[in-house]
């Protein structure tokens, strides 16, 4: 079984915590508050598999000495916003100095489909990068934006079939964006 880090679990990803949970998987989340992380912990069909991490990735030191601190993962599922980069690319330069192959899953917001406002960090050779790009869906001539559900569905897909870049729902045509 795999080791995931996932930083933005007990939000929208909850449902994608909680599936990996189940198939046995061992998953760190980081978050902000022990709270949210309880809160997932709490519905985890193996709890003693979910290790919990409380700090703020704004926190650019405390963040990178609770990484430090950990045995480093698998799979890494991200979703940082743009905000955040500082906190992506500490990630990326602590785990690019292993030897130790990485799956990096850097879930972006709609506008990332435009290169203009795409962040890439720079990352080394262990680390497989993919970009899993959350979109809206159109029905019946109105759009919206996914749903958790939808959201942590389209990651899960995104980390079993592992393409560069995934677009959970549609960015096309923009005109259309919620």
């Amino acid at each position: 079984m795999a080791h995931l880090l996932v930083i933005g679990g007990t939000g929208m990803l909850q449902a994608a915590v909680l599936n990996w949970n189940e198939e046995g998987h061992e998953v760190t989340m980081i978050a902000r508050t022990k709270e949210s992380l309880l809160r997932v912990v709490k519905r985890a069909v193996h709890p003693d598999c979910i290790h919990m991490i409380q700090t703020d990735y704004h926190q650019l030191d405390s963040f990178q000495n609770q990484l430090e601190n950990l045995s480093a993962p698998d799979i890494i599922v991200s979703w940082i916003h743009s905000s955040g980069k500082e906190a992506i690319q500490a990630m990326c330069d602590l785990y690019g100095t292993l030897q130790k192959p990485i799956s990096f899953f850097h879930i972006k917001g709609s506008k990332a489909h435009d290169p203009r406002h795409n962040y890439i960090p720079k990352f080394a050779e262990n680390i497989d990068y993919h970009e899993v790009i959350l979109g809206f869906r159109i029905t019946e001539d109105i759009s919206r934006w996914l749903t958790n559900q939808e959201i942590a569905d389209g990651v899960i897909q995104a980390v079993k079939h592992p393409q560069p870049r995934c677009i959970v729902g549609t960015v096309w045509p923009w005109s259309a964006r919620p």
